[in-house]
């Protein structure tokens, strides 16, 4: 019987930690952008301890962040995804505003039927205002 059917494919392992190919896509991505970040800060190598220091801790961060969406998941879903939801949500209209069908749609339901004939949404819904008026109508 095979197992593990819904987990991904790990494509690197290094001892008992296994990465998947996003996983891996994804520290690559952040280590280049951490490479390029380091050897554009050179300048700050010049200032000492403290300016490697600041130089090593600016290279990490897109790195450190790179590793936080590759291995976080809150609720089942890694980080990239929340962001899609959340991109989503925002691109929605804040107010709706509603409409009846039987508004829309006048063409479907004839305002004078034929003689002794109720319409069908007049004998589905209960008797108002409306559907009085328009029975004197007739």
């Amino acid at each position: 019987m095979p197992t593990h059917l819904n987990l991904p494919d790990q494509v690197l392992t290094l001892w008992s930690f296994s990465l998947t190919a996003r996983q891996l896509l994804l520290l690559l991505v952040g280590a280049g952008i951490g490479g390029t970040l380091w050897q554009h800060l050179a300048v700050l190598g010049h200032h000492g301890v403290f300016g490697q220091a600041l130089r090593l801790l600016l290279a990490l961060l897109p790195f450190l962040l790179a590793l936080l969406i590759a291995c976080y998941q809150y609720a089942g879903r890694y980080l990239e995804i929340w962001g899609v939801v959340l991109v989503r949500y925002r691109l929605r209209p804040t107010c709706y505003l509603w409409r009846s069908i039987r508004a829309d749609e006048q063409h479907l339901y004839p305002l004078v039927p034929g003689e002794g004939t109720l319409d069908r949404d007049e004998k589905t819904r209960p008797q108002t205002s409306s559907t009085l008026v328009r029975r004197k109508a007739r």
